[in-house]
């Protein structure tokens, strides 16, 4: 799907609001490293950046754009912030707590897009690592999403964020949320890449006028060595990516960023090199041909990297339709 919001290098929202179809990954940028990223982001060209409370490094996170912004390179609402929230919820007002405590360690009054990071709860507090064998022992019971999503509205009406979303969200999840909301979520941040293409809840969110963000959209190289549950595919190297790649003069990350911009969908890379932070946001300049996307669309393998197994058994598990 390509249309006037498109052409540009933002989309408008549902809310009126507008997203910048790049933005910077910030997982598993180490928190020594992350002040140095930003900074380099932002001379780039970078104005969105997305991070969670998982990540780790959301204090260097705010440090780096503390600086940016003391420094005049960009002003405030030139930026724009993504925050996921941990589910550790358990009882009314905390989605406001959580985001005010994140909002203090990213040194900011606002954020400009505050999502639902997961539709499992956690118990208040967990915050161990996916790979953790007793990580079950921090689930909690079902979650009321309609609940949850009562106090995201009221985040937005008291100032601390601009925008609404979810994140790894199934369609009757959404559909659950869109049947009560008075405000509708704005975005769903999703794994979507050239082996994962998630066509189904691409059509349902576009026709619902939910906007979509890929994560993982090189379908995470190297993830593995952190996250040992997990195994990467190898999209970058694939041939129909390659035989792109000689033909347009571009590198397999632009060739992948490029396919899933044309789809209408947002992309959030990763990356904490200059070269490759440059080249991952200059992909307006040019344009696959429809014969291009009917190559690349016929790589789906519904190849899932993130498939969460700690959570296959919960009765909210998202992807329970793949589970063969």
């Amino acid at each position: 799907m390509t249309d006037e919001h498109t052409l540009g290098k933002s989309f408008t929202l549902n809310d009126g609001n507008s997203i910048p179809l790049v933005g910077l990954g910030t997982s598993r940028i180490l928190p020594n490293e992350t002040i140095s990223v930003i900074t380099t982001a932002i001379d780039i060209g970078y104005r969105h950046f997305d991070t969670s409370e998982f990540y780790k490094n959301t204090t260097q996170l705010g440090d780096g754009l503390r600086q940016v912004l003391l420094s005049g390179k960009v002003n405030r609402d030139e930026l724009f912030i993504t925050a996921k929230l941990a589910p550790c919820y358990e009882a009314f007002g905390d989605i406001e707590t959580s985001l005010k405590e994140f909002l203090t360690l990213l040194q900011l009054e606002y954020v400009d897009l505050c999502l639902l990071h997961f539709p499992i709860q956690f118990k208040k507090g967990a915050t161990k690592c996916n790979n953790d064998p007793k990580f079950g022992e921090y689930i909690n019971g079902f979650c009321d999403h309609v609940q949850l999503w009562k106090e995201m509205e009221d985040v937005v009406e008291k100032g601390l964020a601009m925008s609404i979303g979810v994140s790894n969200f199934n369609q009757q999840q959404i559909k659950n949320i869109i049947q009560t909301c008075k405000i509708p979520p704005a975005v769903l941040q999703t794994e979507c890449h050239a082996y994962l293409q998630v066509k189904d809840l691409v059509k349902f969110c576009q026709h619902e006028g939910i906007f979509i963000t890929a994560f993982a959209p090189f379908g995470s190289p190297g993830l593995s060595k952190f996250e040992p549950c997990y195994k990467e595919c190898d999209i970058l190297s694939d041939e129909v990516v390659l035989d792109l790649v000689r033909k347009y003069g571009r590198t397999s990350a632009q060739i992948l960023l490029r396919y899933l911009i044309q789809r209408g969908i947002g992309v959030i890379p990763k990356s904490s090199d200059a070269v490759r932070l440059t080249e991952n946001i200059n992909i307006f300049d040019f344009s696959l041909t429809d014969d291009d996307m009917e190559m690349m669309t016929k790589l789906d393998k519904n190849g899932r990297i993130f498939s969460f197994p700690f959570f296959k058994e919960h009765p909210q598990y998202p992807y329970c339709e793949e589970i063969n």
